[in-house]
């Protein structure tokens, strides 16, 4: 009898500004700037929980593709 594979988990729609710049590989510094600039949206959660949505990231990735020349 064999073991049912994992599931893999489900993907979590709100991220914490840690979480999106390991996403990135940035430091937090750099996504509270985009956050200031507004070039990345986020949501508050309770008063202080700042939290950036999946889909808003991957929209600002793509869209770097997309202003990036290619070579």
């Amino acid at each position: 009898m064999t073991a049912a594979a994992p599931s893999a988990s489900p993907q979590r729609l709100l991220l914490s500004v840690a979480e999106v710049a390991a996403e990135l590989g940035c430091g937090r510094d750099t996504v509270y700037a985009l956050l200031t600039s507004g070039a990345l949206p986020s949501v508050r959660l309770g008063g202080r929980l700042r939290r950036i949505r999946r889909a808003d990231l991957t929209r600002y990735v793509d869209a770097l593709a997309e202003s990036t020349p290619s070579r």
